[in-house]
């Protein structure tokens, strides 16, 4: 897998997860 790309979806997710624990 690419470490761009992960980093990427990392910091994706993490703001998803974020959003979600906000709500």
């Amino acid at each position: 897998y690419n470490q761009y790309l992960s980093r990427k979806r990392r910091q994706e997710v993490a703001k998803a997860l974020t959003l979600s624990d906000r709500q």
